[in-house]
């Protein structure tokens, strides 16, 4: 069973695919060490006033967020959303604590 929200995010771009997950912790560093260690590209700016990360997968799925904040976006690739969102999905359970 996973322990994360998921819903589509409406965007203004009807065939994209935008989901926001909801966590049941706040996102540290230890879920962006995970984060880092999953992506082909991470970006994490903690000087801003409101602390945030990126990361692309190989696959091109892109996670964004807040540090500090419970839910982040991801984009899926409008190619193979599906399956880019299955994948995710499978490293998000096995990573996320309950």
């Amino acid at each position: 069973m996973s322990h994360f929200e998921c819903k589509r995010v409406e965007n203004c771009f009807a065939s994209s695919a935008v989901y926001q997950y909801r966590l049941g912790y706040k996102i540290d560093d230890e879920f962006l060490a995970w984060l880092a260690n999953i992506s082909s590209a991470f970006k994490c700016r903690r000087d801003f006033p409101r602390p945030y990360f990126n990361a692309t997968l190989a696959d091109g799925t892109q996670v964004k967020g807040v540090i500090g904040d419970i839910a982040m976006k991801v984009v899926y690739p409008d190619d193979n959303s599906d399956q880019c969102k299955e994948a995710f999905e499978k490293l998000l359970s096995a990573a996320v604590r309950a």
